[in-house]
Protein backbone atom coordinates (compact mmCIF):
# COMPACT_ATOMS: atom_id res chain seq x y z
CA UNK A 1 0.00 0.00 0.00
CA UNK A 2 1.15 3.93 -1.39
CA UNK A 3 1.75 6.10 1.66
CA UNK A 4 -0.81 8.78 1.57
CA UNK A 5 2.02 11.59 2.47
CA UNK A 6 1.27 14.89 0.93
CA UNK A 7 -2.60 13.66 0.56
CA UNK A 8 -5.50 15.82 1.83
CA UNK A 9 -8.65 13.65 2.37
CA UNK A 10 -12.25 14.88 3.36
CA UNK A 11 -14.63 12.69 5.33
CA UNK A 12 -18.32 12.79 6.35
CA UNK A 13 -19.92 11.48 9.06
CA UNK A 14 -16.88 10.82 10.56
CA UNK A 15 -18.00 11.56 14.56
CA UNK A 16 -18.15 8.14 14.68
CA UNK A 17 -18.53 4.69 13.54
CA UNK A 18 -17.13 3.92 9.74
CA UNK A 19 -16.40 7.74 9.63
CA UNK A 20 -14.02 7.80 12.73
CA UNK A 21 -11.82 4.57 11.42
CA UNK A 22 -11.26 5.73 7.89
CA UNK A 23 -10.29 8.93 9.59
CA UNK A 24 -8.15 7.33 11.84
CA UNK A 25 -6.68 5.08 9.23
CA UNK A 26 -5.92 7.74 6.30
CA UNK A 27 -4.24 10.06 8.84
CA UNK A 28 -2.04 7.09 9.80
CA UNK A 29 -1.33 6.42 6.80
CA UNK A 30 -0.07 10.01 6.06
CA UNK A 31 -3.20 11.55 4.85
CA UNK A 32 -4.30 15.26 5.94
CA UNK A 33 -7.81 14.50 6.99
CA UNK A 34 -10.42 16.98 7.23
CA UNK A 35 -13.47 15.46 9.24
CA UNK A 36 -17.03 16.67 9.00
CA UNK A 37 -20.00 15.78 10.78
CA UNK A 38 -22.65 17.31 12.64
CA UNK A 39 -21.50 16.17 16.36
CA UNK A 40 -18.63 18.77 16.43
CA UNK A 41 -17.59 17.78 20.16
CA UNK A 42 -16.81 14.45 19.13
CA UNK A 43 -15.03 15.59 15.78
CA UNK A 44 -12.83 17.62 18.15
CA UNK A 45 -11.90 14.37 20.55
CA UNK A 46 -10.77 12.72 17.24
CA UNK A 47 -9.11 15.33 15.85
CA UNK A 48 -7.39 15.55 19.26
CA UNK A 49 -6.76 11.84 18.94
CA UNK A 50 -4.94 11.82 15.63
CA UNK A 51 -3.18 15.34 16.51
CA UNK A 52 -1.53 13.87 19.51
CA UNK A 53 -0.15 10.49 17.14
CA UNK A 54 0.68 12.85 14.58
CA UNK A 55 2.80 14.62 17.35
CA UNK A 56 4.63 11.41 18.74
CA UNK A 57 5.47 9.98 15.24
CA UNK A 58 6.98 13.19 14.64
CA UNK A 59 9.37 12.02 16.95
CA UNK A 60 9.85 8.85 16.38
CA UNK A 61 10.14 9.45 12.51
CA UNK A 62 7.34 8.54 10.93
CA UNK A 63 4.77 10.11 9.14
CA UNK A 64 1.24 11.32 9.99
CA UNK A 65 -1.32 13.44 8.77
CA UNK A 66 -3.15 16.15 11.02
CA UNK A 67 -6.58 16.50 11.46
CA UNK A 68 -9.68 19.90 11.81
CA UNK A 69 -13.26 19.15 12.10
CA UNK A 70 -15.65 21.26 10.05
CA UNK A 71 -19.01 21.26 11.32
CA UNK A 72 -21.17 20.30 8.53
CA UNK A 73 -24.82 18.82 7.71
CA UNK A 74 -25.14 17.02 4.69
CA UNK A 75 -28.87 16.91 4.56
CA UNK A 76 -28.44 21.26 4.93
CA UNK A 77 -29.01 23.33 2.06
CA UNK A 78 -26.51 23.24 -1.38
CA UNK A 79 -25.24 26.53 -0.33
CA UNK A 80 -24.38 25.38 3.50
CA UNK A 81 -22.51 22.33 1.95
CA UNK A 82 -20.74 24.25 -0.35
CA UNK A 83 -19.60 27.23 2.46
CA UNK A 84 -18.30 23.73 4.30
CA UNK A 85 -16.02 22.77 1.38
CA UNK A 86 -14.68 26.05 0.84
CA UNK A 87 -13.50 26.29 4.64
CA UNK A 88 -12.12 22.86 4.13
CA UNK A 89 -10.43 23.49 1.23
CA UNK A 90 -8.99 26.75 2.92
CA UNK A 91 -6.67 24.38 5.51
CA UNK A 92 -5.17 22.20 4.13
CA UNK A 93 -5.25 23.24 -0.14
CA UNK A 94 -6.88 21.03 -2.59
CA UNK A 95 -8.90 18.22 -1.23
CA UNK A 96 -8.07 15.16 -2.95
CA UNK A 97 -10.09 12.65 -1.43
CA UNK A 98 -13.50 12.88 -0.73
CA UNK A 99 -15.07 9.99 1.46
CA UNK A 100 -19.00 10.31 1.08
CA UNK A 101 -19.67 7.84 4.23
CA UNK A 102 -22.31 9.84 6.24
CA UNK A 103 -25.63 8.15 6.24
CA UNK A 104 -28.63 7.23 8.08
CA UNK A 105 -30.76 3.83 8.18
CA UNK A 106 -34.03 4.90 9.11
CA UNK A 107 -36.74 2.79 10.85
CA UNK A 108 -38.09 -0.64 9.35
CA UNK A 109 -40.97 -0.09 7.15
CA UNK A 110 -42.83 -1.83 4.31
CA UNK A 111 -43.57 -0.24 1.28
CA UNK A 112 -47.31 0.83 2.71
CA UNK A 113 -45.76 1.90 6.15
CA UNK A 114 -43.20 4.24 5.13
CA UNK A 115 -43.36 7.99 5.49
CA UNK A 116 -42.71 10.38 3.20
CA UNK A 117 -41.07 11.97 5.85
CA UNK A 118 -38.72 8.98 6.64
CA UNK A 119 -37.57 8.55 3.32
CA UNK A 120 -36.78 12.31 2.83
CA UNK A 121 -34.62 12.05 5.59
CA UNK A 122 -33.01 9.12 4.52
CA UNK A 123 -32.20 10.47 0.67
CA UNK A 124 -31.38 14.06 1.73
CA UNK A 125 -28.66 12.30 3.67
CA UNK A 126 -27.54 9.04 2.03
CA UNK A 127 -28.04 10.21 -2.02
CA UNK A 128 -28.52 14.01 -2.08
CA UNK A 129 -25.95 14.62 0.69
CA UNK A 130 -23.43 12.47 -1.38
CA UNK A 131 -24.31 14.01 -4.68
CA UNK A 132 -23.85 17.53 -2.95
CA UNK A 133 -20.94 16.87 -1.72
CA UNK A 134 -19.57 15.48 -4.62
CA UNK A 135 -19.95 18.31 -6.68
CA UNK A 136 -18.51 21.05 -4.30
CA UNK A 137 -15.22 18.95 -4.03
CA UNK A 138 -15.14 18.05 -7.92
CA UNK A 139 -15.86 21.34 -9.44
CA UNK A 140 -13.15 22.76 -7.19
CA UNK A 141 -10.89 19.95 -8.51
CA UNK A 142 -11.75 20.67 -11.59
CA UNK A 143 -11.03 24.74 -11.68
CA UNK A 144 -7.71 23.52 -9.72
CA UNK A 145 -7.33 21.36 -12.81
CA UNK A 146 -5.85 18.99 -9.74
CA UNK A 147 -7.35 14.75 -10.51
CA UNK A 148 -8.94 13.16 -7.48
CA UNK A 149 -10.55 10.17 -5.70
CA UNK A 150 -14.66 10.30 -4.89
CA UNK A 151 -15.33 7.07 -2.57
CA UNK A 152 -18.69 6.76 -1.99
CA UNK A 153 -20.03 4.15 1.06
CA UNK A 154 -23.14 2.68 -0.03
CA UNK A 155 -24.43 -0.97 1.22
CA UNK A 156 -25.02 -4.60 0.20
CA UNK A 157 -28.75 -3.42 0.79
CA UNK A 158 -28.52 -1.26 -2.79
CA UNK A 159 -27.64 -4.64 -4.58
CA UNK A 160 -30.49 -6.36 -6.16
CA UNK A 161 -29.57 -9.49 -4.41
CA UNK A 162 -29.12 -8.51 -1.11
CA UNK A 163 -32.81 -6.53 -0.84
CA UNK A 164 -33.53 -7.00 2.54
CA UNK A 165 -37.70 -6.85 3.93
CA UNK A 166 -38.28 -3.38 5.98
CA UNK A 167 -35.11 -1.43 4.21
CA UNK A 168 -37.10 -0.31 1.23
CA UNK A 169 -36.02 3.63 1.43
CA UNK A 170 -32.58 2.91 2.89
CA UNK A 171 -31.60 -0.06 0.21
CA UNK A 172 -33.25 2.45 -2.69
CA UNK A 173 -30.61 5.07 -1.51
CA UNK A 174 -27.93 2.95 -1.19
CA UNK A 175 -28.54 2.03 -5.14
CA UNK A 176 -28.61 4.95 -5.77
CA UNK A 177 -25.33 5.22 -4.96
CA UNK A 178 -23.82 3.02 -6.53
CA UNK A 179 -25.13 4.40 -9.48
CA UNK A 180 -24.53 7.85 -8.88
CA UNK A 181 -20.68 6.62 -8.33
CA UNK A 182 -21.01 5.51 -11.90
CA UNK A 183 -21.62 8.48 -13.29
CA UNK A 184 -19.63 10.64 -11.70
CA UNK A 185 -16.62 8.17 -13.12
CA UNK A 186 -18.05 8.64 -16.68
CA UNK A 187 -18.95 12.47 -16.33
CA UNK A 188 -15.52 13.45 -14.37
CA UNK A 189 -12.86 10.98 -15.88
CA UNK A 190 -12.16 13.59 -18.31
CA UNK A 191 -10.60 15.58 -15.50
CA UNK A 192 -8.52 12.67 -14.01
CA UNK A 193 -11.25 12.27 -10.96
CA UNK A 194 -12.45 9.00 -10.43
CA UNK A 195 -15.59 7.58 -8.26
CA UNK A 196 -16.20 4.46 -6.72
CA UNK A 197 -18.62 3.08 -4.72
CA UNK A 198 -17.88 0.39 -1.73
CA UNK A 199 -21.09 -1.60 -0.76
CA UNK A 200 -20.02 -2.72 2.81
CA UNK A 201 -21.73 -5.61 4.26
CA UNK A 202 -22.84 -5.56 8.26
CA UNK A 203 -20.14 -3.75 10.42
CA UNK A 204 -20.08 -2.38 13.66
CA UNK A 205 -20.88 1.75 13.63
CA UNK A 206 -23.51 3.58 15.61
CA UNK A 207 -26.53 2.88 13.74
CA UNK A 208 -25.92 -0.80 14.12
CA UNK A 209 -24.65 -1.30 17.91
CA UNK A 210 -28.02 -2.53 19.34
CA UNK A 211 -27.72 -5.24 16.68
CA UNK A 212 -24.02 -6.76 17.36
CA UNK A 213 -25.54 -6.52 21.04
CA UNK A 214 -27.85 -9.57 20.60
CA UNK A 215 -26.32 -13.07 21.66
CA UNK A 216 -27.92 -14.90 18.30
CA UNK A 217 -25.89 -12.60 15.61
CA UNK A 218 -22.63 -14.60 15.76
CA UNK A 219 -24.68 -17.75 14.91
CA UNK A 220 -26.42 -16.09 12.48
CA UNK A 221 -22.90 -15.18 10.88
CA UNK A 222 -22.83 -18.54 10.33
CA UNK A 223 -25.02 -19.40 8.43
CA UNK A 224 -25.39 -16.55 6.17
CA UNK A 225 -21.75 -15.46 5.76
CA UNK A 226 -19.72 -17.46 3.90
CA UNK A 227 -16.82 -16.12 6.07
CA UNK A 228 -18.49 -17.45 8.79
CA UNK A 229 -18.39 -14.21 10.78
CA UNK A 230 -18.76 -10.51 10.77
CA UNK A 231 -16.09 -8.42 9.47
CA UNK A 232 -14.30 -5.59 10.99
CA UNK A 233 -14.22 -1.91 10.25
CA UNK A 234 -10.54 -1.88 10.40
CA UNK A 235 -9.05 -3.28 8.23
CA UNK A 236 -11.37 -4.99 6.14
CA UNK A 237 -13.21 -1.69 5.06
CA UNK A 238 -10.34 0.46 6.04
CA UNK A 239 -8.00 -0.88 3.38
CA UNK A 240 -10.22 -0.59 0.61
CA UNK A 241 -10.77 3.16 1.16
CA UNK A 242 -6.61 3.45 1.39
CA UNK A 243 -6.49 1.45 -2.00
CA UNK A 244 -8.95 4.19 -3.53
CA UNK A 245 -7.45 7.14 -1.85
CA UNK A 246 -3.83 5.78 -3.12
CA UNK A 247 -2.24 6.75 -6.57
CA UNK A 248 -2.24 2.92 -6.72
CA UNK A 249 -5.47 2.90 -7.89
CA UNK A 250 -5.39 5.80 -10.89
CA UNK A 251 -6.77 3.31 -12.98
CA UNK A 252 -9.77 1.80 -11.08
CA UNK A 253 -13.16 4.30 -11.21
CA UNK A 254 -16.63 3.11 -11.86
CA UNK A 255 -16.57 -0.02 -9.58
CA UNK A 256 -18.60 -1.18 -6.76
CA UNK A 257 -16.33 -2.95 -4.42
CA UNK A 258 -18.59 -5.43 -1.81
CA UNK A 259 -16.98 -6.03 1.09
CA UNK A 260 -19.42 -8.30 3.05
CA UNK A 261 -17.71 -11.62 3.38
CA UNK A 262 -19.38 -13.07 0.68
CA UNK A 263 -23.19 -12.36 2.40
CA UNK A 264 -24.31 -11.22 -1.13
CA UNK A 265 -23.61 -14.16 -2.89
CA UNK A 266 -25.51 -17.38 -2.26
CA UNK A 267 -27.97 -17.93 -4.64
CA UNK A 268 -30.44 -18.51 -2.52
CA UNK A 269 -32.22 -15.62 -0.29
CA UNK A 270 -30.10 -15.21 2.79
CA UNK A 271 -33.33 -14.98 4.91
CA UNK A 272 -34.24 -18.30 4.33
CA UNK A 273 -31.52 -18.82 7.01
CA UNK A 274 -33.02 -17.38 9.72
Amino acid sequence: MALLEGKVALITGASSGLGREFALSLSKNGANVIVAARRKQMLESLCDEINDLAKRNKVDGAQSGKAVAIELDVSGSESAIDDAVEKAWAVFGPIEVLVNNAGTRGPVRSPLDQQEDEWNTIFNTNLRGTWLMSKAVAKRLVAAKRGGSIINISSIAGLERSLIPGGMAYGISKAGVIHLSKVLALELGKYNIRANAIAAGLFRSEITNSLFEKDWLNKVAAKIVPAGKWGNVDPDLTSVVLLLSSDDSQYITGNTFIVDGGQSVPSMPIWSSL
